[in-house]
């Protein structure tokens, strides 16, 4: 991934800590990270004076203080550019259809595999 260049930024919006390690352990060697537990932190990074470095947003859409579609559509008024993966545990098609007008590049069900979620956001970056 480092070919002389700086390392992508990511930034993962993602409130159970045990998979925030797993993220930082994984994703670290790759790209520079950051991370927010709940909405309100990933809005204030985003709005952050360096929010311009991030280069891709991993969003859970179950956080504690907002609903993930609301906090995708708020995010995508201020970063219409920025890609985002989203990640969930819903099974069910609602939640998806929910976000069908909202831009997002991918899409994955928990649980996956460190591996996959990787590609995909190579993939999208």
């Amino acid at each position: 991934m480092e070919n002389g260049t700086a390392r992508r930024h990511v930034l993962i919006v993602e409130d159970e800590g045990v998979l925030r390690s797993q993220y930082e352990r994984f994703f670290r060697p790759r790209y520079a990270l950051s991370f927010a537990a709940t909405g309100a932190e990933a809005l204030a990074l985003l709005a952050d004076a360096d929010a311009d470095d991030t280069d891709l947003l991993v969003l859970d859409m179950q956080l504690p203080d907002t609903d993930g579609v609301a906090l995708l559509r708020e995010i995508r008024e201020a970063h219409p550019e920025l890609p985002v993966i989203i990640t969930t545990a819903y099974l069910s098609i609602e939640p998806q259809l929910r976000l069908l007008d909202v831009a997002y590049q991918d899409y994955i069900v928990k649980p996956f595999r460190l591996e996959e979620l990787g590609a995909r956001i190579d993939a999208a970056l």
